[in-house]
């Protein structure tokens, strides 16, 4: 397992050869940087990976909510600047794919391409679901409570049957997310709007969206397309939200294809 460090409020693991390209992973909502396993296995012979847990989940610190996007951005911009990263590809998922575009927004110079999974430019399209959620924790709902329909959203029937131990870290994962730390990132999430700001992202641009993800929609996929000059979109078939583990070698082929390109 990598070795988990510190830099100001974020936790993160850095591995991989020196002087190869850094990539950097953005985990989801609720989740930590474990969610990109899969991938951390596969990429650090010939990348350095670069993941970390966003404010308010795994080992960062649980600020006080709520946060914004922006924050997000600015969070892992200065992991980057603190380890002298000039450049990286970032591939992101859900929220991380939201801080991703805010990011290369907020600081361009950081972003060799994008790499945005299950994930949207206009969060505030499922507020109401966002503001019951947020209420319902704040009210002291058991987290569990969540649990079950997040797991339906996220991941198939199929994976969940045949991929039983990995389903298990999975749920733990997501029980052990901080209360504050989910509204808080839920909070931005409601406030998160770039629909108008999408033709400003000048990076290479890979859209990444399950088929079945009820979640970010193949639609929402298709509207981050549509605006960013020349981006590239796969649908991946039968793919839930949490696709990088829902089907896991489809993706990562993905990925690598993607980054090799570029």
């Amino acid at each position: 397992m990598p070795q988990a460090r510190r830099s100001g409020i974020l936790n993160y693991s850095f591995d991989g050869p020196d002087g190869a390209p850094v990539v950097t992973f953005s985990n989801s909502i609720s989740s930590d940087l474990s969610m990109w396993d899969e991938q951390a296995a596969v990429l650090p012979g010939r990348y350095r990976v670069l993941r970390y847990d966003t404010r308010g989940h795994g080992h960062s610190d649980v600020t006080p909510a709520p946060y914004a996007m922006e924050q997000l951005a600015d969070d892992v911009a200065g992991l980057l600047d603190s380890l002298g990263i000039k450049k990286t590809h970032f591939v992101g998922l859900s929220l991380g794919g939201m801080t991703a575009q805010v990011l290369a927004l907020r600081r361009p110079e950081l972003i060799s391409s994008l790499c945005l999974v299950s994930t949207t430019c206009f969060g505030a399209e499922g507020r109401p679901r966002w503001e019951k959620r947020v209420a319902s924790l704040r009210a002291g709902e058991p987290f569990d409570a969540m649990l079950e329909p997040m797991m339906e959203r996220w991941l198939s029937m199929k994976f969940r049957r045949e991929n039983v131990q990995r389903y298990e870290q999975i749920k733990s994962m997501v029980l052990r997310t901080p209360r504050e730390g989910y509204i808080g990132c839920g909070l931005a999430i409601i406030g998160f709007d770039i629909r108008h700001r999408l033709k400003e992202i000048d990076a290479p641009v890979l859209v990444v969206a399950g088929e079945e993800d009820p979640s970010t929609t193949v639609e929402h996929a298709q509207m981050i397309q549509a605006g960013i000059r020349d981006a590239e979109l796969v649908v991946m078939s039968g793919a839930r939200h949490l696709l990088n583990v829902d089907d896991r070698a489809v993706f990562t082929a993905h990925l690598t294809d993607w980054l090799a390109s570029h």
